[in-house]
Protein backbone atom coordinates (compact mmCIF):
# COMPACT_ATOMS: atom_id res chain seq x y z
CA UNK A 1 0.00 0.00 0.00
CA UNK A 2 1.05 3.38 -0.75
CA UNK A 3 2.20 5.46 2.29
CA UNK A 4 -1.22 6.60 3.96
CA UNK A 5 -0.26 10.40 4.19
CA UNK A 6 0.00 10.31 0.58
CA UNK A 7 -2.99 9.00 -0.12
CA UNK A 8 -5.11 11.19 2.11
CA UNK A 9 -3.29 14.04 0.83
CA UNK A 10 -4.48 12.73 -2.74
CA UNK A 11 -8.40 12.51 -1.34
CA UNK A 12 -8.26 15.41 0.06
CA UNK A 13 -6.60 17.05 -2.96
CA UNK A 14 -9.27 15.49 -5.51
CA UNK A 15 -6.82 14.04 -7.30
CA UNK A 16 -6.86 9.82 -5.94
CA UNK A 17 -8.18 7.49 -8.37
CA UNK A 18 -10.44 4.93 -7.91
CA UNK A 19 -8.17 2.01 -7.04
CA UNK A 20 -6.29 4.22 -4.70
CA UNK A 21 -9.64 4.87 -3.22
CA UNK A 22 -10.74 1.77 -2.51
CA UNK A 23 -7.10 0.79 -1.36
CA UNK A 24 -7.95 3.76 1.27
CA UNK A 25 -11.08 2.58 2.35
CA UNK A 26 -9.59 -0.97 3.25
CA UNK A 27 -6.78 1.01 5.40
CA UNK A 28 -9.03 2.69 7.36
CA UNK A 29 -11.60 0.28 7.79
CA UNK A 30 -8.72 -2.71 8.97
CA UNK A 31 -8.46 -0.86 12.31
CA UNK A 32 -9.96 1.70 14.75
CA UNK A 33 -6.93 3.67 15.10
CA UNK A 34 -6.62 3.85 11.14
CA UNK A 35 -10.11 5.57 11.45
CA UNK A 36 -8.90 7.63 14.43
CA UNK A 37 -5.81 8.76 12.18
CA UNK A 38 -7.72 9.62 9.11
CA UNK A 39 -10.26 11.75 11.38
CA UNK A 40 -7.51 13.68 13.17
CA UNK A 41 -5.55 14.38 9.75
CA UNK A 42 -8.59 15.91 8.28
CA UNK A 43 -8.57 18.09 11.47
CA UNK A 44 -5.50 19.05 11.35
CA UNK A 45 -5.82 20.65 8.30
CA UNK A 46 -9.26 21.92 8.56
CA UNK A 47 -7.62 24.28 12.08
CA UNK A 48 -5.91 26.96 9.76
CA UNK A 49 -8.46 26.67 6.50
CA UNK A 50 -10.30 29.82 5.83
CA UNK A 51 -12.96 27.77 4.75
CA UNK A 52 -16.28 26.22 6.60
CA UNK A 53 -16.22 22.73 7.28
CA UNK A 54 -18.88 20.34 7.38
CA UNK A 55 -18.62 17.64 10.41
CA UNK A 56 -15.90 14.68 9.95
CA UNK A 57 -18.39 12.17 11.38
CA UNK A 58 -21.14 12.31 9.15
CA UNK A 59 -19.30 12.85 6.31
CA UNK A 60 -17.08 10.03 6.74
CA UNK A 61 -20.17 8.04 7.02
CA UNK A 62 -21.37 8.86 3.57
CA UNK A 63 -18.04 7.98 2.14
CA UNK A 64 -17.92 4.31 3.71
CA UNK A 65 -21.23 4.02 2.58
CA UNK A 66 -20.98 5.26 -1.11
CA UNK A 67 -17.35 4.71 -1.71
CA UNK A 68 -18.04 1.81 -4.55
CA UNK A 69 -21.21 3.42 -6.22
CA UNK A 70 -20.94 3.57 -10.03
CA UNK A 71 -20.93 6.63 -11.43
CA UNK A 72 -23.24 7.97 -14.09
CA UNK A 73 -23.75 6.53 -17.38
CA UNK A 74 -23.98 9.73 -19.05
CA UNK A 75 -21.89 10.22 -22.00
CA UNK A 76 -19.67 13.15 -22.57
CA UNK A 77 -16.84 14.27 -24.40
CA UNK A 78 -14.19 11.96 -23.71
CA UNK A 79 -11.50 15.04 -23.28
CA UNK A 80 -13.90 16.34 -20.72
CA UNK A 81 -13.86 13.04 -18.42
CA UNK A 82 -10.64 13.21 -17.06
CA UNK A 83 -11.89 16.59 -15.50
CA UNK A 84 -15.49 15.67 -14.85
CA UNK A 85 -14.55 12.29 -13.75
CA UNK A 86 -16.84 11.48 -10.74
CA UNK A 87 -15.32 10.62 -7.54
CA UNK A 88 -15.63 9.99 -3.80
CA UNK A 89 -14.72 12.67 -1.99
CA UNK A 90 -17.03 13.92 1.16
CA UNK A 91 -13.37 16.37 2.32
CA UNK A 92 -12.23 18.96 -0.41
CA UNK A 93 -9.36 20.76 0.05
CA UNK A 94 -10.80 23.52 2.28
CA UNK A 95 -11.81 20.58 4.15
CA UNK A 96 -15.92 20.72 4.08
CA UNK A 97 -17.59 17.38 3.89
CA UNK A 98 -18.26 16.57 0.12
CA UNK A 99 -22.38 15.16 -0.02
CA UNK A 100 -21.49 14.17 -3.28
CA UNK A 101 -23.01 10.77 -2.85
CA UNK A 102 -26.31 10.80 -1.49
CA UNK A 103 -28.53 10.17 -4.41
CA UNK A 104 -31.73 12.15 -4.27
CA UNK A 105 -34.60 12.97 -6.94
CA UNK A 106 -33.24 15.21 -9.40
CA UNK A 107 -36.78 16.36 -10.49
CA UNK A 108 -37.17 20.00 -9.62
CA UNK A 109 -40.55 21.90 -8.84
CA UNK A 110 -40.95 24.67 -10.97
CA UNK A 111 -41.51 28.43 -9.67
CA UNK A 112 -40.93 32.15 -11.38
CA UNK A 113 -36.94 33.35 -10.54
CA UNK A 114 -37.10 36.44 -12.89
CA UNK A 115 -39.68 39.07 -14.28
CA UNK A 116 -39.56 37.15 -17.32
CA UNK A 117 -42.52 34.13 -17.32
CA UNK A 118 -40.33 32.32 -19.49
CA UNK A 119 -39.30 31.12 -16.39
CA UNK A 120 -42.17 29.38 -15.07
CA UNK A 121 -42.44 26.94 -17.95
CA UNK A 122 -41.41 23.45 -17.49
CA UNK A 123 -40.42 22.85 -21.15
CA UNK A 124 -37.43 23.78 -23.06
CA UNK A 125 -38.88 26.11 -25.49
CA UNK A 126 -37.28 26.26 -29.66
CA UNK A 127 -38.46 30.13 -31.43
CA UNK A 128 -37.89 28.70 -35.41
CA UNK A 129 -37.05 30.99 -38.02
CA UNK A 130 -40.79 31.02 -39.64
CA UNK A 131 -42.22 32.77 -36.24
CA UNK A 132 -43.42 29.45 -34.59
CA UNK A 133 -42.64 28.23 -31.09
CA UNK A 134 -42.91 25.19 -29.76
CA UNK A 135 -42.10 23.48 -26.43
CA UNK A 136 -40.17 20.23 -26.16
CA UNK A 137 -40.85 17.89 -23.76
CA UNK A 138 -39.40 14.38 -22.40
CA UNK A 139 -42.28 11.89 -23.94
CA UNK A 140 -43.29 14.93 -27.12
CA UNK A 141 -42.65 14.74 -30.62
CA UNK A 142 -39.64 12.52 -31.84
CA UNK A 143 -39.09 15.03 -34.76
CA UNK A 144 -39.24 19.07 -34.62
CA UNK A 145 -41.04 20.78 -37.99
CA UNK A 146 -41.62 23.60 -39.44
CA UNK A 147 -44.98 25.46 -40.24
CA UNK A 148 -44.67 23.86 -43.77
CA UNK A 149 -44.34 20.53 -42.23
CA UNK A 150 -40.61 20.25 -43.14
CA UNK A 151 -38.45 18.24 -40.53
CA UNK A 152 -35.57 20.27 -39.32
CA UNK A 153 -34.24 18.08 -36.72
CA UNK A 154 -34.95 14.96 -34.51
CA UNK A 155 -35.16 14.46 -30.89
CA UNK A 156 -32.14 13.00 -29.17
CA UNK A 157 -31.52 12.36 -25.16
CA UNK A 158 -32.38 15.11 -23.66
CA UNK A 159 -31.49 17.52 -26.53
CA UNK A 160 -32.35 18.04 -30.06
CA UNK A 161 -29.75 17.00 -33.40
CA UNK A 162 -29.93 19.06 -36.47
CA UNK A 163 -26.89 17.60 -38.00
CA UNK A 164 -29.43 14.22 -39.11
CA UNK A 165 -31.23 16.66 -41.67
CA UNK A 166 -28.47 19.14 -42.33
CA UNK A 167 -28.62 17.89 -45.89
CA UNK A 168 -31.81 18.68 -46.70
CA UNK A 169 -31.90 22.41 -45.43
CA UNK A 170 -31.73 25.28 -47.36
CA UNK A 171 -28.72 27.55 -48.02
CA UNK A 172 -30.36 30.74 -46.73
CA UNK A 173 -28.82 31.44 -43.29
CA UNK A 174 -31.89 31.61 -40.90
CA UNK A 175 -31.52 31.71 -37.19
CA UNK A 176 -33.45 29.35 -34.33
CA UNK A 177 -33.42 30.04 -30.39
CA UNK A 178 -33.56 27.98 -27.67
CA UNK A 179 -34.33 28.78 -24.26
CA UNK A 180 -33.44 26.66 -21.06
CA UNK A 181 -36.32 27.25 -18.11
CA UNK A 182 -34.43 27.37 -14.08
CA UNK A 183 -34.43 23.95 -13.11
CA UNK A 184 -33.47 22.12 -16.37
CA UNK A 185 -30.57 21.42 -18.58
CA UNK A 186 -30.22 20.38 -22.32
CA UNK A 187 -28.34 19.61 -25.50
CA UNK A 188 -27.78 20.21 -29.09
CA UNK A 189 -25.99 19.01 -31.71
CA UNK A 190 -26.08 21.87 -34.43
CA UNK A 191 -25.82 21.24 -38.13
CA UNK A 192 -22.14 20.81 -38.34
CA UNK A 193 -21.73 18.44 -35.83
CA UNK A 194 -21.34 20.93 -32.77
CA UNK A 195 -22.53 20.17 -29.36
CA UNK A 196 -23.44 22.22 -26.98
CA UNK A 197 -24.85 22.05 -23.57
CA UNK A 198 -26.92 24.44 -21.94
CA UNK A 199 -27.55 25.20 -18.31
CA UNK A 200 -30.35 26.37 -16.67
CA UNK A 201 -31.67 29.84 -17.83
CA UNK A 202 -29.66 29.93 -20.93
CA UNK A 203 -30.84 31.35 -24.18
CA UNK A 204 -28.54 29.97 -27.49
CA UNK A 205 -29.66 31.73 -30.46
CA UNK A 206 -27.96 29.84 -33.83
CA UNK A 207 -28.04 29.15 -37.56
CA UNK A 208 -30.37 26.40 -38.34
CA UNK A 209 -27.93 24.90 -41.27
CA UNK A 210 -23.99 26.18 -40.37
CA UNK A 211 -22.94 25.27 -43.81
CA UNK A 212 -24.84 28.49 -45.30
CA UNK A 213 -22.68 30.73 -43.27
CA UNK A 214 -19.81 31.41 -45.85
CA UNK A 215 -17.49 32.71 -43.84
CA UNK A 216 -17.73 32.50 -39.53
CA UNK A 217 -19.94 29.99 -37.66
CA UNK A 218 -21.79 32.35 -35.36
CA UNK A 219 -24.19 31.92 -32.55
CA UNK A 220 -25.19 34.25 -29.66
CA UNK A 221 -25.47 32.94 -26.22
CA UNK A 222 -27.29 34.86 -23.17
CA UNK A 223 -27.00 32.13 -19.85
CA UNK A 224 -23.94 29.18 -19.78
CA UNK A 225 -23.04 26.81 -22.38
CA UNK A 226 -20.67 24.44 -22.53
CA UNK A 227 -19.21 23.67 -26.31
CA UNK A 228 -17.65 20.28 -28.30
CA UNK A 229 -16.73 22.39 -31.51
CA UNK A 230 -16.50 20.44 -35.28
CA UNK A 231 -12.84 22.14 -36.23
CA UNK A 232 -13.24 23.65 -39.59
CA UNK A 233 -10.12 25.51 -40.69
CA UNK A 234 -11.61 27.85 -42.94
CA UNK A 235 -14.87 28.77 -41.12
CA UNK A 236 -13.81 29.53 -37.57
CA UNK A 237 -16.67 29.10 -34.69
CA UNK A 238 -17.73 32.53 -32.97
CA UNK A 239 -19.73 32.85 -29.74
CA UNK A 240 -20.76 35.58 -29.30
CA UNK A 241 -22.03 37.08 -25.10
CA UNK A 242 -22.90 40.40 -25.02
CA UNK A 243 -20.46 42.40 -26.14
CA UNK A 244 -17.65 39.82 -26.23
CA UNK A 245 -16.65 36.96 -28.76
CA UNK A 246 -15.46 33.51 -28.42
CA UNK A 247 -13.14 32.33 -31.59
CA UNK A 248 -12.60 28.70 -32.07
CA UNK A 249 -11.62 26.65 -35.11
CA UNK A 250 -12.66 23.40 -32.81
CA UNK A 251 -12.19 22.72 -29.34
CA UNK A 252 -14.11 22.12 -25.91
CA UNK A 253 -14.61 25.08 -23.91
CA UNK A 254 -17.76 26.89 -21.08
CA UNK A 255 -18.43 30.22 -21.45
CA UNK A 256 -20.85 31.46 -18.54
CA UNK A 257 -22.55 34.94 -19.44
CA UNK A 258 -25.87 35.04 -17.50
CA UNK A 259 -27.03 39.27 -17.95
CA UNK A 260 -26.89 39.18 -14.23
CA UNK A 261 -23.50 38.12 -13.37
CA UNK A 262 -21.46 40.35 -13.24
CA UNK A 263 -18.69 39.47 -15.65
CA UNK A 264 -18.33 36.72 -18.62
CA UNK A 265 -15.48 33.78 -18.13
CA UNK A 266 -14.14 31.81 -20.88
CA UNK A 267 -12.65 28.33 -19.52
CA UNK A 268 -10.66 26.25 -21.92
CA UNK A 269 -10.93 22.29 -21.77
CA UNK A 270 -8.98 21.05 -24.82
CA UNK A 271 -7.54 23.26 -28.18
CA UNK A 272 -7.69 27.28 -27.55
CA UNK A 273 -9.82 30.07 -28.16
CA UNK A 274 -9.31 33.61 -28.67
CA UNK A 275 -11.68 36.19 -26.40
CA UNK A 276 -12.13 39.73 -27.43
CA UNK A 277 -14.43 42.61 -27.32
CA UNK A 278 -15.99 42.53 -30.71
CA UNK A 279 -15.81 46.44 -30.68
CA UNK A 280 -11.96 45.69 -30.98
CA UNK A 281 -10.72 42.18 -31.78
CA UNK A 282 -6.97 43.27 -31.91
CA UNK A 283 -6.94 43.09 -28.73
CA UNK A 284 -7.60 39.36 -27.55
CA UNK A 285 -6.78 36.91 -24.96
CA UNK A 286 -5.71 33.49 -26.11
CA UNK A 287 -6.62 30.54 -24.07
CA UNK A 288 -4.69 27.40 -23.18
CA UNK A 289 -6.04 24.58 -21.98
CA UNK A 290 -6.99 25.35 -18.04
CA UNK A 291 -7.05 28.93 -18.71
CA UNK A 292 -9.83 30.95 -18.01
CA UNK A 293 -10.33 34.58 -19.38
CA UNK A 294 -13.00 36.85 -17.21
CA UNK A 295 -14.27 40.00 -18.53
CA UNK A 296 -15.67 42.26 -16.13
CA UNK A 297 -18.75 44.38 -17.51
CA UNK A 298 -18.41 47.14 -15.65
CA UNK A 299 -15.13 48.61 -16.22
CA UNK A 300 -13.83 46.05 -19.38
CA UNK A 301 -11.56 44.54 -17.64
CA UNK A 302 -10.33 41.38 -18.89
CA UNK A 303 -7.82 39.26 -17.07
CA UNK A 304 -6.54 35.48 -17.60
CA UNK A 305 -5.45 32.85 -14.85
CA UNK A 306 -5.24 29.09 -14.43
CA UNK A 307 -7.93 27.26 -13.27
CA UNK A 308 -9.79 23.60 -12.36
CA UNK A 309 -11.71 23.38 -15.61
CA UNK A 310 -14.10 20.15 -14.28
CA UNK A 311 -14.84 23.36 -11.46
CA UNK A 312 -16.73 25.58 -14.46
CA UNK A 313 -18.01 22.15 -16.48
CA UNK A 314 -19.36 20.01 -13.48
CA UNK A 315 -22.73 21.18 -13.76
CA UNK A 316 -22.86 19.07 -17.34
CA UNK A 317 -23.26 15.80 -15.10
CA UNK A 318 -25.86 17.71 -12.45
CA UNK A 319 -22.71 18.22 -9.98
CA UNK A 320 -21.87 21.53 -8.11
CA UNK A 321 -18.75 22.42 -7.14
CA UNK A 322 -18.17 24.81 -4.74
CA UNK A 323 -14.53 26.48 -4.82
CA UNK A 324 -13.99 29.55 -3.30
CA UNK A 325 -17.64 30.80 -3.74
CA UNK A 326 -19.41 33.13 -1.40
CA UNK A 327 -22.04 32.53 0.28
CA UNK A 328 -24.54 34.79 -2.40
CA UNK A 329 -22.48 33.66 -5.24
CA UNK A 330 -24.06 29.71 -4.08
CA UNK A 331 -27.66 30.78 -3.83
CA UNK A 332 -27.54 32.51 -6.75
CA UNK A 333 -26.33 29.26 -8.31
CA UNK A 334 -28.85 27.14 -6.41
CA UNK A 335 -31.70 29.20 -7.90
CA UNK A 336 -30.78 28.63 -11.23
CA UNK A 337 -29.86 25.04 -11.20
CA UNK A 338 -32.91 24.15 -8.71
CA UNK A 339 -35.49 26.63 -10.17
CA UNK A 340 -36.41 28.22 -6.99
CA UNK A 341 -36.47 31.62 -5.15
CA UNK A 342 -33.93 32.42 -2.06
CA UNK A 343 -34.64 34.83 0.68
CA UNK A 344 -31.35 35.88 2.54
CA UNK A 345 -32.10 37.25 5.80
CA UNK A 346 -28.70 36.78 7.27
CA UNK A 347 -26.71 39.64 5.51
CA UNK A 348 -23.21 38.31 7.90
CA UNK A 349 -23.34 35.34 5.50
CA UNK A 350 -22.76 36.67 2.44
CA UNK A 351 -19.10 36.99 1.74
CA UNK A 352 -18.33 33.71 3.90
CA UNK A 353 -16.31 31.75 1.62
CA UNK A 354 -17.10 28.06 0.92
CA UNK A 355 -15.50 24.48 -0.63
CA UNK A 356 -17.04 21.39 -1.41
CA UNK A 357 -18.95 19.25 -4.23
CA UNK A 358 -23.00 17.95 -4.32
CA UNK A 359 -23.52 15.62 -6.62
CA UNK A 360 -27.55 15.51 -7.98
CA UNK A 361 -29.12 17.12 -4.44
CA UNK A 362 -32.36 18.14 -3.58
CA UNK A 363 -32.05 21.95 -2.43
CA UNK A 364 -33.34 20.76 0.92
CA UNK A 365 -30.06 18.41 1.54
CA UNK A 366 -27.39 20.96 -0.07
CA UNK A 367 -28.95 23.49 2.20
CA UNK A 368 -28.89 21.22 5.51
CA UNK A 369 -25.74 20.01 4.82
CA UNK A 370 -23.88 23.75 4.31
CA UNK A 371 -26.30 24.38 7.18
CA UNK A 372 -24.60 21.66 9.44
CA UNK A 373 -21.32 24.44 9.86
CA UNK A 374 -23.04 27.33 9.69
CA UNK A 375 -25.03 29.62 11.52
CA UNK A 376 -28.26 29.83 9.69
CA UNK A 377 -32.27 27.64 9.57
CA UNK A 378 -33.54 27.82 6.54
CA UNK A 379 -37.45 27.05 5.80
CA UNK A 380 -38.99 26.27 2.05
CA UNK A 381 -42.48 27.23 1.07
CA UNK A 382 -44.12 26.67 -2.20
CA UNK A 383 -40.25 26.43 -3.33
CA UNK A 384 -39.47 30.19 -2.07
CA UNK A 385 -36.29 29.66 0.46
CA UNK A 386 -36.16 31.79 3.68
CA UNK A 387 -32.55 31.38 5.10
CA UNK A 388 -32.49 32.81 8.57
CA UNK A 389 -30.41 33.27 11.72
Amino acid sequence: MQNKEVLIEKFLARTISSSERKMLKKWVLKKKKNLDFFKEEIRKRSKNSLYHHFDENEAFKRFMENVEKRQSKKQFPKSLLKYAAIFVGVLSLGFMAYQSFIKTDSTNTIVQNEETSENQQKTVIISLADGTKQHITADGATELFDKDGNTIAKKQDQGLDFSLVANEQGENLIFNEVYVPYGQTFNLKLSDGTKVWLNAGTRLRFPQNLSAAAQNRMVYLEGEAFFDVTRDEKRPFIVNAENLDVKVLGTQFNVSAYKSDRKIATTLVEGSVSVYENSNPSENILLTPSYQAAFVKENGAMTKKKVDPRVYTSWIENRLIIDNLTFEEILTKLERSHNVSIINQVESLRNEIFKGEFENEDIKTILTTIAASTSFTFAIENNVVTISE
